[in-house]
């Protein structure tokens, strides 16, 4: 569509969040404080996992300044809506604890791409019995992936202020991204997720994470140009929509973006 990112945006590497090895949920404190920090200051985050356990702190550390309901998309093969994982709040779990958050509630949250044989089964009981939303390759295949996009966004946007965008690398076919820690055959593939994305991001987002790419596990590095590709279309769709920086013939910002906090930023835990 002719943006250029390097134009639109000014973009900085915040660095590593200070993770507590071994304690999980004193990491998500750290990862809480680290979105917050952003948020306060009009940044708009890409956080990069990472495993997707990550997502729990990351809507807890945009909760508090969004004034109404936030609305969660989330792209996986897994609904990742267990209480527990070996009693703990793993991956696996994230999305259990995020919508009891007050202002993330489960109605708001869509699953785009669960299926298969690993892990989904409760998951999907969980979400039937908080009234979440999933929806499966199947129903993809059976609709049309326009078509479930453009629900997607309705679903969560509905009486909320914000969307936040989750998105889980295997939820593209193992032929495609087989650098993950689940791979999950009979997934989607690269064109049909970065349509989609296109569909539901246009409305804007309040930020977006992309988790479980596993670089070890990679064959040619193109799960991780995939990671890539699924930041910078989600970027410059948002740019094409008027919803982050500028356009190189605009002369008026959209919203704050980096500049604001550029010079003062710092790692959680800072």
């Amino acid at each position: 569509a002719g943006v250029d990112l390097n134009e639109s945006l000014e973009m900085v590497d915040v660095g590593d969040v200070s993770v507590i090895p071994a304690n999980i949920e004193k990491t998500f404190d750290q990862i809480d404080k680290a979105v917050a920090y952003l948020h306060e200051r009009a940044v708009f985050p890409v956080i990069l996992g990472g495993d997707h356990s990550i997502g729990y702190p990351d809507v807890r550390g945009l909760s508090p300044y969004v004034d109404g309901n936030i609305g969660i998309i989330h792209f996986d093969r897994h609904s990742d809506l267990s209480e527990y994982n070996l009693d703990e709040r793993m991956h696996g779990t994230p999305f259990f604890h995020a919508t009891n958050i007050p202002n993330a509630p489960p109605v708001n949250l869509v699953q785009i791409g669960i299926g298969g044989w690993t892990g989904s089964r409760k998951g999907v009981q969980v979400a039937r019995e908080r009234q979440a939303t999933v929806i499966t390759v199947t129903d993809i295949e059976r609709w049309g992936l326009e078509r479930i996009a453009e629900m997607a966004l309705e679903i969560a946007w509905k009486n909320a202020k914000t969307v936040f965008l989750s998105f889980d690398i295997d939820c593209i076919d193992p032929g495609f991204a087989p650098g993950t820690g689940t791979p999950e055959a009979g997934g989607l593939l690269p064109r049909e997720v970065l349509r989609m994305l296109k569909i539901v991001t246009r409305e804007g987002i309040a930020g977006l994470e992309v988790v479980e790419v596993a670089p070890p596990y990679d064959v040619g590095d193109i799960t991780s140009l995939l990671g890539v590709r699924v930041i910078n279309d989600v970027l410059g769709t948002l740019v094409e929509a008027g919803k982050l920086g500028t356009r190189p013939d605009e002369t008026i910002k959209v919203e704050p973006a980096v500049e604001a906090a550029k010079d003062d930023i710092e790692p959680a835990g800072g």
